[in-house]
């Protein structure tokens, strides 16, 4: 095989090495956070982990029942 064929097979291995790892993230996050609210805070440091890899973090605000008003 010719430099620019071994090259498009090592491209397409990553890709779908690369995409693997993205579906079993997904995969986690919907398992762990069926029970949970993304607006929680994380349970575990894998939570966490996820949650920062995939962008998600935690959403913030006003929360429900804290007594206090936005910017007070």
């Amino acid at each position: 095989m010719t430099l620019s064929a071994w090259m498009l097979v090592l491209a397409v291995f990553l890709s779908g090495a690369v995409a693997g790892v993205f579906v079993l993230l997904v995969i986690g996050i919907h398992r762990g956070d069926r029970a949970h609210h993304l607006a929680d805070e994380p349970g575990t440091r894998l939570d966490a982990l996820t949650r920062s890899l995939l962008g998600v973090g935690v959403r913030t605000g006003c929360r429900a029942g804290n007594g206090r008003a936005e910017g007070a």
